[in-house]
């Protein structure tokens, strides 16, 4: 307001001073100013993927078990609702291309840990680079790493620790227990100028194998490029 209400005093000032063809130019210039001071610091967001899996669609994303890629379209019902899972000794991965110019991302998902976690292994990783090494439990007798990283020293927490919920029946073995499964947000935001971009996931830890004692499994993935 305080910059509309200076411009609005010159423009009063030179309206009454200069000639027409001046008043033209000057108020075009005025235009000019008042637009580029507004405007040309906001910030761009642009939402280049989004999946809530409700229509069974990986749109993009490859599966991988411990033996290699796997075709099958792992989206299952959890709770009612489709979500990208479950896994056990597996996990997916996610390569975006042809990204516009930007200065940094944000990626954001439900992460649902299913049934027996005893702090067993989840990662993340951009580009090849890990993220996040960490390890979960449901187990309210065993500590979990989350939301540190695992193995680096640092102090182990409450079983469920930082979950949005843990309110929530397991999936398959403690499908009975109302406490069964946990639910995190996950979201970070992060300098990024690449073309190119690529998100992977991945579990590891007891009942190889065995997705019924131990899996878990992904929602509502959305990443954000913003540019300033």
């Amino acid at each position: 307001m305080r910059i509309k209400a200076i411009f609005v005093e010159m423009l009063k000032h030179f309206v009454s001073n200069q000639n027409n063809y001046l008043k033209g130019f000057l108020l075009s210039l005025l235009i000019i100013v008042c637009c580029t001071s507004c405007f040309k610091n906001l910030t761009k967001l642009t939402v280049i993927y989004e999946n809530n899996f409700d229509d069974y669609n990986l749109k993009g994303i490859k599966i991988h078990d411990y033996y290699g890629p796997v075709s099958d379209i792992k989206i299952q019902t959890y709770n009612g609702n489709p979500v990208l899972g479950r896994f056990n000794s597996s996990g997916i991965e996610l390569s975006l291309t042809d990204l516009p110019q930007h200065t940094a991302m944000s990626i954001e998902f439900d992460l649902y840990i299913h049934d027996i976690w005893k702090n067993d292994l989840w990662k993340y990783s951009f580009d090849g680079a890990d993220q996040l090494l960490t390890g979960f439990s449901n187990d309210s007798t065993i500590q979990q790493s989350y939301p540190h990283w695992l193995g680096n020293g640092s102090s182990l927490y409450p079983a469920t620790s930082g979950a949005y919920t843990n309110n929530l029946p397991g999936a398959c073995i403690l499908s009975g227990n109302p406490h069964g499964t946990s639910l995190y947000k996950i979201a970070r935001t992060f300098l990024h100028t690449n073309s190119t971009f690529d998100f992977a996931c991945s579990d590891a830890g007891d009942y190889f194998n065995l997705p019924c004692n131990r899996s878990w499994s992904m929602d509502n993935l959305k990443i954000t490029l913003i540019n300033n």
